[in-house]
């Protein structure tokens, strides 16, 4: 999607219009004037936010040019392009890149401070998600060895050819056979289960980087335009590096939920 489809992207519209809102009504409350400063600074914050959600899609959406620009993880394959785990990172790559131009270009050097922080955070989360995208792809590897679906076909000829089989011999091969092939299939589904799971705290980790984005327009927006607003940014500035740690402290509990599924002690075991 180009900048001419990101234009009229609807949840850009729909983001922009929220945020700006929100920071009208918070400068019609703090301003004596009231709505005659909280209609233009909503109309400020709706601006930067919608200009930023379309560089920032326009952006990730463009093709070699956003190739995550991050340290490999050790020991772990570099993600496929064009795979999940590749597209998730690019997008956080692109939003933390965004932080950053966001940081380094507030005309106020005490708010660069402020927000240096949340700059360093969002870096951290990036080397985090690059080492999730790594795991992801050395668990497709591992996954794409076992070919599940001749599996299931053995196990039922197996099951089949136990009916009527009496105890003996032939029946200890063949259920010595049965165990091999349904632990394999176990290890198959805790591949599985442990891909989605990581997949899935790596798109809630993005799409919380996108709103920091987001937040932070609203952010910068707010200080330039409300006079006095210095303790309000450092409120919202401190609200940031919170999330930042919390979607942190996240994706660590997804990496060992999934180790204890692939050691066989979740709860699908």
């Amino acid at each position: 999607m180009g900048v001419k489809e990101q234009l009229t992207e609807p949840w850009g519209l729909v983001a922009a219009g929220i945020l700006g809102g929100m920071g009208g009504a918070v400068a019609a409350a703090l301003a004596p004037a009231g709505l005659l400063v909280g209609v233009p600074v909503g109309l400020a914050v709706a601006g930067a936010v919608y200009g930023i959600r379309v560089g920032l899609g326009a952006m990730t959406d463009r093709g070699g040019s956003t190739r995550p620009q991050v340290k490999p993880a050790a020991n772990l394959p570099s993600p496929p392009r064009g795979s999940d785990a590749e597209r998730w990172l690019r997008r956080a790559e692109a939003a933390v890149r965004t932080l950053r131009q966001q940081s380094e270009g507030s005309p106020d050097p005490v708010l660069r401070g402020q927000i240096g922080e949340v700059d360093d955070q969002a870096a951290a989360a990036l080397d985090d998600l690059a080492r999730f995208a790594g795991q992801v792809t050395l668990i497709e590897q591992s996954a794409a060895r076992i070919n599940a679906p001749q599996l299931e076909q053995d196990r039922g000829q197996l099951h089949r050819g136990l009916r009527g089989v009496p105890a003996g011999p032939l029946r200890e091969e063949r259920e010595r056979a049965l165990r091999a092939i349904t632990d394999q299939l176990d290890v198959a589904r805790r591949l599985r289960e442990a891909r989605e799971m990581l997949l899935a705290r790596m798109q809630a980790a993005v799409l919380g980087l996108e709103g920091l984005v987001a937040r932070m327009s609203e952010l910068l927006a707010l200080h330039a335009t409300t006079a006095g607003g210095t303790s309000l940014t450092a409120s919202r500035v401190a609200e940031l590096t919170n999330d930042l740690e919390g979607l942190r402290a996240g994706l660590a509990e997804a990496e060992q939920l999934s180790r204890s599924a692939l050691s066989g002690g979740g709860e699908g075991k």
